[in-house]
């Protein structure tokens, strides 16, 4: 069994454009953030200990750009870096800057929330991949086979993103049982119901006819079960991974339509492609989609009888 795997590993180039998808997510997020909030008030240590100040030695401060440079041209830095991730080129040296850019934002942002946390581990995790990348741009779809031993390598390093993901299922699932609300099957009415956090009137009142009634048990209940579920996928064959991706997407997508967190949605779809996206299919999202814009932007109909070709 161990032969098998190893010699399923050893052919399998990983080295494709769904890399260069999940790196503009993180960096999407990221972006997002950096152009809606004032930096100025997210990097203000007064916001704690009662207008004090940061009372302990920032992480890293001697490559953080929020303390090298003035908040405004960490921001524009940070904002050049980010698009260059984008833009998929020399990934070998542009996956060591975004995880640059996250240990600066995640290591002096007050309000950083989950996504972020998971954009600067991905970040980092993803630097051996990309750095053993020989494209010049990783949108370019790859048709080398890949050094042998070099796949291995990267499928190790897959292997680790994807036990992170399944753990961090994990953590949250079992984390929701310690708490009496979510034991008690009420915490949904709770979280959809927050005046700051919830969801927002219109969709509330559609919430509150399950909510308010005993079948909010259920709604709270499914959602641990789902997490713990997604950390069993772990195990799981591609074929039921493929299932769960869906799910999954669907979830968080509710979750931004809930409570915002745009950041958020853009980290854990990344997350989700890298852990489950074994059969390929954000590349033909990618791909179908491109095509689209292509023959309307051309003007030309797609052909329906046509076989899409890669």
């Amino acid at each position: 069994m161990v032969g098998t795997l190893l010699n399923r590993i050893m052919y399998k180039n990983i080295h494709n454009e769904k890399i260069a998808i999940v790196r503009s997510l993180l960096a999407i997020g990221t972006i997002f953030t950096l152009l809606t909030n004032n930096m100025g008030l997210l990097i203000n240590s007064n916001y704690l200990n009662g207008g004090g100040g940061l009372s302990v030695e920032l992480p890293l401060k001697a490559i953080n750009l929020f303390v090298l440079f003035p908040p405004v041209y960490a921001k524009l830095i940070a904002l050049f870096i980010l698009v260059t991730v984008i833009s998929g080129y020399l990934p070998q040296i542009t996956s060591v800057l975004h995880a640059l850019v996250m240990i600066s934002f995640c290591g002096k942002v007050i309000p950083v929330d989950g996504g972020d946390q998971v954009a600067l581990v991905l970040s980092i995790l993803l630097i051996p991949i990309c750095i053993t990348d020989e494209r010049l741009n990783q949108w370019m779809p790859n048709k080398k086979q890949g050094n042998a031993n070099m796949n291995i390598f990267n499928n190790v390093c897959l292997f680790a993103i994807q036990m992170q993901a399944a753990f961090i299922y994990l953590e949250s699932g079992i984390g929701k049982i310690m708490v009496n609300e979510w034991k008690e099957g009420t915490a949904c009415y709770y979280w959809f119901s927050h005046n700051v956090s919830g969801a927002p009137d219109w969709l509330r009142n559609i919430y509150e006819s399950i909510t308010l009634t005993p079948y909010v048990a259920l709604v709270s209940w499914g959602v641990i079960i789902f997490e713990i579920l997604l950390f069993a996928c772990l195990f799981a064959n591609e074929n039921i991974k493929a299932k769960f991706l869906v799910l999954a997407i669907l979830f968080h997508f509710m979750i931004i339509i809930t409570h915002g967190l745009p950041s958020f949605f853009c980290s854990m779809l990344g997350l989700l492609i890298l852990y489950l996206d074994e059969k390929n299919i954000s590349i033909k999202v990618l791909y179908s989609v491109s095509r689209f814009f292509k023959d309307k932007l051309s003007g030309i109909k797609p052909n329906k009888m046509e076989q899409p070709v890669r």
